[in-house]
């Protein structure tokens, strides 16, 4: 594409003594109308003639080595490309494109913040993989990536929970898994808030003892802060996701103070101003409405926090970009929050909300307040459960470590490509015995699809040979190195959309046809030379189905 672009600008300035902008290509509707098609219309356009008598013009004009013959074909030009050329280019070739040096960028993807004295439920999980697949897609295209994840660690939830555990849980044993105790703690203290005044007092004064350095509810809430801390680190580790930075809301609220009381003794910025006993940002002129970043019980709600923070990421990281996976529910306020960082001057600065969706079960939505969730760790032993029994089914033979290792990659393919599939602002009903299956859209049917390649290739001993690369002429074969062909193109657009699933249904297609081409095309059966060059197209499936499930943060396996 790249070559035809160079060809076609030229073509332009050398008619009408201007290269083109932009150059979009189609994928025909018929693999009989040629590889690659060329929209004609703005084309012509700028050379004054109809699209096409402008798709006939090109078709006259562009003489590219590699293209077998570019026919016309009304308003569009199709390019067929030399099979030789292309099986080579696509199997053969190691170095990927990448961006160019001024194109890459030093990006902080803030995801996952989960709130201490919560527990770390389902709902977690859609933040926690789509940041992590991101930050690999990022890194893949060559940008500067640091991890970061927001704990929320204060505020009133944390009053709720511990006003709860002082007042009627004092006394009681402590369950093996403490996060998940806390979690229960603070439904059950919405529910005994609702509706009453008195309680709502106790836990308002017990936020502002907190927040002035109580010595008993300090210590209380750093040792309950840790219980929560262990059960996000034990579901980050099964995740494998790991962060460069971590924040924490309670470090926050000292900076979003000083900062807010500097702010009004200096009127630096007239938006921001006390109003009936609160202080406030009057973003009405902008159409964003009000955001209260103090209440008037002197109680810092999330602007003030995310403020210092958002401020600290620009001077002290020194990013180009700052990016923030939140749920779509909070659209208006990232809006608020990212004019007011314009209003402090990073103006220059990009600030990209990515957002997403509710995860529910098929029994419907969940809530922490509610205390109707279904914990992550809880629903991990579920899914790995079946997976074990499956591979126990069939596979009596292995060794117990080997079943459980199996069970564990089957199971976290499940849940990580039962998340990435959809597109960010769909909402994913979970089904557990859809994700797990070995046919669908599903990451077990990727993973069997990678462990029956290395079936193959274990039948066969790999020596390397020169490829004779127009034996690959198979309609299936073509399919596969087309395919094969757009993934750097695929990752590309899943980066600049915030959007893997881009990526899975690209897996998912490959693996299809994949499985098409091998029933359809002898491998280990054919002539020596023939099979020699679809081993190598095989190995090269291989290689990109396991790069694809590794920018998903998913890991292959051998067998299955």
């Amino acid at each position: 594409m790249d070559e035809i672009k160079k060809q076609l600008c030229a073509i332009m300035t050398q008619a009408v003594g201007a290269p083109l902008q932009t150059v979009e290509f189609r994928e025909p509707p018929d693999e009989t109308m040629g590889d690659l098609a060329l929209p004609c219309f703005e084309i012509a356009k700028k050379l004054g003639k109809n699209p096409v008598e402008a798709a006939k013009f090109l078709a006259e004009t562009l003489n590219i080595k590699f293209v077998q013959k570019a026919v016309a074909q009304g308003p569009y030009l199709n390019f067929y490309i030399k099979t030789a050329y292309l099986n080579k280019l696509v199997i053969a070739e190691k170095k990927r494109q990448g961006l160019n040096k001024e194109e890459k960028r030093k990006i902080m993807l803030e995801y996952s913040q989960p709130n201490t004295h919560k527990e770390f439920h389902v709902g977690h999980l859609r933040n926690a993989v789509l940041g992590s697949s991101l930050v690999n897609i990022l890194r893949w295209q060559g940008h500067k990536v640091i991890a970061a994840n927001y704990i929320g660690d204060s505020g009133v939830h944390v009053a709720k929970c511990l006003w709860n555990l002082q007042k009627f849980h004092a006394g009681d044993t402590l369950p093996e898994n403490k996060g998940e105790y806390l979690g229960a703690v603070y439904a059950e203290a919405v529910a005994k808030l609702e509706g009453n005044e008195n309680y709502a007092k106790e836990v308002s004064e017990l936020q502002k003892k907190l927040e002035q350095g109580d010595p008993e509810l300090v210590k209380l809430w750093e040792q309950t802060k840790e219980w929560s801390l262990e059960s996000f680190y034990r579901a980050y580790d099964l995740l494998q996701i790991e962060f460069d930075q971590w924040f924490f809301e309670s470090e926050e609220e000292k900076a979003g103070r000083k900062l807010l009381k500097n702010i009004l003794k200096e009127n630096a910025i007239p938006e921001i101003k006390k109003s009936e006993g609160a202080i406030i940002a009057d973003l009405s002129a902008y159409g964003l409405d009000v955001l209260v970043l103090i209440k008037s019980d002197g109680n810092l709600l999330y602007g003030a926090k995310d403020l210092p923070l958002g401020i600290k990421k620009f001077q002290k990281f020194r990013i180009d970009k700052s990016i923030y996976i939140v749920d779509m529910r909070q659209s208006l306020y990232l809006k608020q929050i990212f004019k007011l960082l314009d209003l402090f001057g990073y103006s220059d600065r990009k600030k990209i909300h990515v957002a997403y969706d509710f995860v529910t079960l098929p029994e419907g939505a969940m809530a922490s307040r509610k205390g109707n969730v279904i914990t992550f760790e809880n629903f991990y032993a579920e899914i790995f459960s079946h997976s074990l029994a499956e591979t126990e089914k069939r596979h009596a033979d292995w060794t117990e470590e080997q079943r459980q290792f199996t069970a564990k990659m089957i199971s976290l393919a499940a849940i990580k490509f039962g998340m990435l599939k959809y597109d960010n602002q769909s909402i994913i009903v979970f089904d557990v015995q859809k994700a797990l299956a070995f046919d669908g859209d599903t990451g077990p049917y990727l993973l069997y699809a990678i462990a029956r390649i290395n079936s193959i290739l274990r039948k066969e001993e790999i020596v390397k040979q020169k490829i004779n690369y127009k034996l690959l002429n198979h309609p299936a074969e073509r399919k596969l190195i087309l395919q094969l062909a757009k993934f750097d193109e695929t990752v590309t657009l899943a980066a600049k959309e915030y959007a893997p699933a881009r990526l899975c249904a690209y897996l998912l297609e490959l693996a299809r046809l994949f499985s098409t081409f091998y029933h359809d095309v002898p491998v280990l059966k054919a002539e020596e030379k023939t099979k020699a060059a679809r081993l190598a197209l095989v190995m090269k499936v291989q290689q990109v189905l396991i790069e694809g499930l590794q920018l998903l943060n998913i890991d292959s396996v051998d067998e299955m």
